[in-house]
């Protein structure tokens, strides 16, 4: 069987043992039972991991034809999330590689963003499309994804610890 009959083998079964509460075979498990509950930690984690490789190969798109420089803030907009925490969306002014000025905001609003105007930031911005811009921040860009990424496998692991080998 090859690796990626196995891997969809994987998920059905865990869909079946999680979600529907069912066996291959069309038993039923209990609502409590251990088996369906680790089915269902085991497919939150592969879903988990999908969604976590899939933002990993998008940034890491973006960063590999990304470039550097320096911008200054004009501007700082503060808005409010839904939680009604304060967050600012930044207007910078920075230079192409070219030599042409662009002024743009970021199309994320963030709380580590209440900056005083005049304060230089380093960004990366993609060539072809210069309103593309992303502020460097301390965490990196790669923090949430793996954030995912050791959640998920995490949950994958505890869910296949609880659900134990059905066919022992």
């Amino acid at each position: 069987m090859s690796i990626l009959a196995r891997f969809w083998n994987l998920v059905r079964v865990t869909f079946l043992e999680g979600m529907l509460h069912r066996t291959e075979d069309g038993q039923r498990l209990g609502f409590s039972s251990r088996r369906g509950w680790g089915a269902n930690l085991m497919f939150a984690g592969i879903t988990g991991c999908v969604i976590g490789l899939a933002w990993i190969a998008q940034r890491a798109h973006f960063e590999l034809d990304a470039l550097t420089a320096t911008s200054e803030v004009l501007e700082v907009q503060e808005g409010e999330t839904s939680d009604g925490d304060a967050v600012y969306q930044l207007t910078l002014r920075w230079t192409h590689e070219d030599g042409t000025v662009h002024v743009t905001s970021p199309r994320v609003k963030a709380i580590s963003y209440n900056l005083p105007v005049g304060t230089e930031l380093d960004i990366k911005y993609d060539p072809d499309n210069p309103r593309d811009v992303r502020v460097e921040t301390q965490e990196g860009p790669w923090f949430l994804p793996r954030l995912i990424l050791i959640g998920s496998l995490i949950s994958f692991v505890m869910g296949r610890l609880l659900r134990g080998n059905p066919e022992a």
